[in-house]
């Protein structure tokens, strides 16, 4: 947020940009972990895509009471894939 801000970028834009590239990130691993080519993966970039606005303006719409559900432990285990014996991906 502090790049966007120093940059003037809106609230909104930088949740467009931040969500896109979760979505691309997160086809990318689909790409590696199922049998899905690349140009399915483009397929579903292309329609979820779609959704993101929609979503931008339902957070946008949120009030704080409704922000805040995460997944600390998950979050935690995730951190620790570097130390497994077999892993998906390399980081």
């Amino acid at each position: 947020e502090l790049a966007a801000q120093r940059w003037q970028i809106s609230l909104e834009d930088l949740l467009v940009g931040y969500t896109w590239s979760w979505l691309e990130n997160a086809v990318a691993a689909a790409i590696k972990l199922v049998p899905l080519g690349q140009t399915e993966g483009q397929s579903l970039l292309y329609r979820f895509s779609a959704e993101i606005n929609t979503a931008v303006e339902h957070a946008l719409a949120l009030n704080d009471d409704a922000i805040g559900a995460s997944t600390p432990a998950l979050a935690i285990a995730s951190s620790l894939h570097e130390t497994q014996y077999s892993r998906l991906f390399r980081s």
